[in-house]
């Protein structure tokens, strides 16, 4: 019934334009953050995510000094998450710009992302740059983590805009590799949480997203739990129809 419901939200969404999906939930919305992530300059890349990227990058790279001590006694790849939340920039009112992209094509710039996400972004697509779709603002890095059955705790920070964020990054540890690497992982996490947004629906998502992956971390303990689920977190899972994507991470 769950799935029947937010199917209902998407669909009236989509064909009517009425906003009945949280907007980090709505994979319209994380597309385009994909996009504008994947279209920043290095510097730029550096700038919103650089801190983001050494809070991971030190579990696998301890000479990397993270920005916040992790939690002491906590499984990382399993219990702790770091979070981050994106805050998109248009030159219009932001639903209807993501539905002029959605006309203009964006889905299929996202496929061709996804398909190119171990070689330098360069898509045939123009419109974010047109519609000035970029990255307004991110916000602090925000942790948190299990301490047991149901308890979870969460480091909350101050927002950094007064409204919703379009998208928000729900990393566990990962090797990250380099700050390059580190970009071509966050693309394919977005692909992973439009991945889960069209399984939450109970629909198959549509062939760019069967990824295998992390995506959003309440999906992930689903899979893990519920036996109507594949692993789809799980990078090496087997899977018809589902692919691992070598995106150069270091073993």
């Amino acid at each position: 019934m769950a799935e029947a419901r937010l199917f209902a939200k998407y669909t009236v969404y989509r064909e009517r334009g009425y906003q009945t999906l949280p907007a980090n939930r709505n994979p319209d919305r994380i597309a385009a953050t994909l996009l504008a992530l994947a279209q920043l300059s290095d510097e730029e890349f550096e700038k919103f995510f650089g801190t983001y990227y050494r809070q991971h990058a030190h579990h696998y790279q301890p000479e990397i000094e993270p920005p916040i001590e992790p939690p002491a006694d906590i499984d990382a790849g399993e219990f702790l998450r770091y979070e981050l939340d994106i805050y998109l920039g248009l030159e219009q009112e932001v639903d209807e710009a993501i539905r002029e992209l959605v006309a203009a094509g964006m889905n299929d710039a996202v496929s061709k992302t996804l398909e190119a996400i171990t070689e330098p972004v360069d898509v045939a697509f123009a419109p974010g740059r047109e519609l000035g779709l970029e990255i307004d603002a991110v916000s602090d890095l925000r942790v948190a983590y299990q301490t047991g059955p149901g308890d979870e705790q969460v480091l909350e920070v101050d927002p950094p805009l007064e409204r919703e964020p379009d998208t928000t990054l729900q990393l566990v540890a990962l090797p990250s590799g380099s700050l390059e690497v580190f970009r071509r992982l966050l693309v394919h996490h977005l692909g992973c949480q439009i991945r889960d947004c069209y399984l939450e629906m109970g629909v198959e998502p549509p062939e760019a997203f069967r990824l295998l992956g992390h995506g959003f971390y309440d999906s992930a303990q689903r899979y893990r739990l519920l036996e109507r689920y594949e692993p789809y977190f799980d990078f090496e899972a087997d899977i018809p129809g589902y692919r691992t994507v070598d995106i150069g991470q270091p073993r």
